[in-house]
């Protein structure tokens, strides 16, 4: 009984964050039909179907999605530091502090996924400009020479 409240509640702050009903599945084993409608309950609209099939040079193309992509990755990397924490609560957590500095992003719960999952597989690395000191995605952008997003300085790969 207590593991179906938790799996819910989790559920439930998932939902309100506009999670994708495949994630929420995955981290709580509800069942896809509550979620559904759940979803529509509280969001008065039917959830986004599917996978999330985004990359991370899609989530990075213009300069303004660099920024919150870098910013939500610094955001996770604070999170990290809480041990005793399920993983999917630390993505919660970064994805509320990133809300809380930057509210009108349009980067979503879903695309902070991407970002989690390529910072755990050493696709891209999070690294500060030598020059200005600022945060910086590496290997994140389809174009082979990495710049700061802040001064322009070309970063070491």
């Amino acid at each position: 009984m207590l593991d179906n409240y938790k799996q819910q509640t989790l559920a439930l702050e998932l939902i309100k964050r506009k999670a994708r009903i495949s994630t929420i599945h995955e981290e709580t084993t509800l069942s896809i039909k509550w979620l559904r409608k759940a979803y529509r309950e509280y969001h008065g609209i039917s959830a986004r179907s599917g996978d999330n099939k985004q990359s991370i040079h899609a989530l990075t193309r213009t300069n303004k999605q660099y920024k919150e992509a870098t910013a939500f990755a610094v955001c996770y990397r604070h999170a990290e530091l809480v041990v005793e924490q399920l993983e999917i609560y630390k993505v919660i957590n970064a994805f509320d502090a990133f809300k809380k500095i930057h509210p009108i992003s349009q980067l979503g719960f879903s695309e902070t996924g991407v970002i989690v999952e390529e910072l755990k597989a050493n696709t891209i690395e999070l690294t500060r400009c030598t020059f200005c000191n600022c945060w910086n995605l590496l290997r994140a952008r389809m174009n082979e020479i990495e710049l700061c997003g802040v001064c322009k300085t070309r970063l070491k790969n």
